[in-house]
């Protein structure tokens, strides 16, 4: 992972570097730092709003169906694997897991236009599934440890 404040690699359409969740900072929860694995994309948490439980601990993947890698800590935690770019500005055949409930979601991003990504999370067919959108953050994010 790069040392805070990195700034984002240059390309028309290289999505690799770090993304946020939501436009509106007050309601981001969390940044995935996007990057080369192995000549896929894949992401892993750098930021969280609120990195600690109600006990003050790191959170942890404690929805994981594997009871093994429930202690494992969201930060710097891979949730995005295997992206393949497919086409200008769209990478087909990833995953995407997530957190909130342990589930891994087969995956597509696409950059848009304006700089979004889009990100389609579906079950089987595409056609079932949710599409989100995360855009690069302006101000300055603190790596998680």
């Amino acid at each position: 992972l790069p040392a805070p404040g990195a700034t984002q690699p240059a390309g028309g359409d290289d999505v690799r570097g770090l993304w946020v969740d939501h436009k509106e900072a007050d309601k981001r929860k969390v940044a995935v730092w996007i990057e080369d694995c192995d000549g896929l994309l894949c992401g892993r948490i750098y930021w969280q709003k609120r990195p600690l439980s109600a006990s003050g601990q790191p959170k942890r993947d404690r929805h994981n169906p594997d009871a093994a890698l429930r202690d494992r800590a969201l930060c710097g935690l891979t949730i995005l694997t295997g992206f393949r770019r497919t086409k200008d500005g769209t990478w087909s055949a990833g995953r995407i897991y997530n957190p909130n409930d342990g589930r891994t979601y087969s995956s597509t991003l696409h950059l848009e236009r304006d700089g979004a990504l889009r990100i389609r999370g579906y079950v089987g067919l595409s056609l079932f599934g949710k599409t989100v959108e995360w855009v690069r953050p302006q101000e300055t994010l603190e790596r998680c440890s």
